[in-house]
């Protein structure tokens, strides 16, 4: 017998090779951690800082707010305890329509910041301390200076105005919020109507205030300042409402 023919088992080896080599060469390369892209889950880190601002931007304004609203309901407290010996039935009234609009502003707010993403802006944080300065005038002037406290009014209502300006452009500007706010435009037209005719009424009564002779019909315009505050908060509740019931998946809900 001669030595067993090599030639075949030499050939299938020098054939299988490159095979194995390449097999060998590309293993670690399947195994070696790639970067995925962005459809495979893994976000690029401008969507990491835009998730961390918009994550934290609720808590932070809402906080904020929080203390503005408590010092200027505070400033109406202190107000009230040092004059109310000399409280007549109009500076009674006056201080119910300012504790109204103190809790509709808040309410707002809530609503705002918790239904829409947004990333903050130096306007995010003129805005609130706007509503501050207005409603400290506000509480101060619920005694014995009810034309300053119409003009206090008026500023309340720009403040709101600038607020609703803000929160549209905002919202706008990002696609997470395009269908919540298609569904809130009728209620965002009813409340850009009730802060316009805010801002008129108060404004345009405090520059008439001697012409229209309103020092004496003192009860009577503190009675309208509480049906406007009332008028106020009649028109964001149906908001809310609207909003809740989007967030409990009922897209036909009435607007």
């Amino acid at each position: 017998m001669g030595p067993p023919d090599q030639s075949g088992t030499s050939g299938r080896i020098m054939g299988d090779a490159p095979e194995q080599a390449t097999a060998t060469a590309t293993a670690p390369a399947d195994r070696a951690p790639r970067p995925r892209a962005r459809g495979e889950g893994v976000e690029p880190p401008g969507d990491a800082v835009s998730a961390c601002l918009t994550g934290q931007f609720a808590p932070a304004y809402l906080t904020l707010a929080s203390i503005i609203q408590g010092v200027a309901l505070s400033a109406l407290a202190l107000r009230v305890e040092a004059t109310y010996a000399g409280f007549d039935a109009a500076a009674w009234l006056l201080t119910l329509a300012t504790f109204l609009i103190f809790l509709v502003v808040w309410h707002e707010y809530v609503l705002q910041v918790l239904a829409f993403v947004w990333l903050p802006t130096m306007l995010d944080t003129v805005v609130p301390f706007a509503f501050f300065a207005a409603e400290l005038l506000l509480a101060h002037c619920v005694y014995r200076d009810l034309r300053l406290w119409l003009l206090a009014l008026g500023l309340v209502g720009v403040a709101g105005m600038a607020a609703g300006l803000v929160s549209t452009l905002q919202t706008r500007a990002f696609p997470e919020n395009h269908a919540l706010v298609r569904a809130l435009a009728p209620h965002h037209r009813v409340h850009w109507v009730l802060n316009a005719a805010i801002v008129a009424l108060s404004l345009g009564a405090w520059a008439l205030y001697d012409a229209l002779d309103l020092g004496q019909a003192q009860l009577g315009v503190a009675l309208v300042a509480v049906a406007s505050a009332l008028t106020w908060i009649g028109g964001v509740v149906p908001y809310g409402k609207h909003l809740r019931a989007y967030a409990r998946g009922d897209r036909r809900a009435d607007p």
